[in-house]
């Protein structure tokens, strides 16, 4: 696969995931992960993952200095990893077209508070592993491979975007 048909097979895979962990590197060149929730509610993924996040925060302090960045899904049989390069903004519209109430717990002065930064991760690659299905059918295909003794099958695929 290539082009529109990844980024449409990512697009799925995602929009079961509420929460990611983004990874960054801090001025030693170590990683460093945190919890962030995924604005896909206001956009779907189309090659850029879009969050909030606080200028004060040392997530943003690390990708001023090093715009790489790792982010890390995980949800009942399905996993991703992107790589890519983020871009913080002060773009209101950007603030105001993710803005929910649910935000409002880290920025309790509102969508204008001056710390709000959108943040947009451009995704260079992925990778993703997906299991057949259901919970159920991930347990049988647990229990078929230790019986068959083979091993089980996991879709994978890497992607460059």
């Amino acid at each position: 696969m290539t082009g529109t048909d990844d980024i449409e097979t990512l697009a799925k895979l995602l929009d079961d995931f509420p929460l990611t962990m983004i990874v960054t590197l801090d001025d030693d060149g170590h990683p460093v992960s945190q919890p962030f929730a995924m604005q896909q509610q206001h956009h779907r993924f189309d090659g850029d993952l879009w969050f909030l996040v606080s200028a004060e925060s040392s997530t943003a302090t690390r990708l001023e200095k090093n715009p790489i960045v790792n982010l890390a899904f995980s949800s009942n049989g399905s996993w991703v990893s992107v790589t890519g390069h983020a871009e913080l903004t002060t773009e209101q519209s950007y603030v105001d077209e993710m803005w929910d109430p649910s935000v409002e717990a880290w920025f309790p002065g509102g969508r204008t508070d001056p710390s709000v930064r959108a943040l947009i991760v451009h995704a260079d690659s992925a990778e993703y592993w997906d299991t057949p299905g259901s919970t159920i059918a991930t347990v049988f295909s647990f229990v078929k491979s230790k019986v068959t003794g083979t091993p089980i099958e996991i879709d994978n695929e890497k992607l460059d975007l």
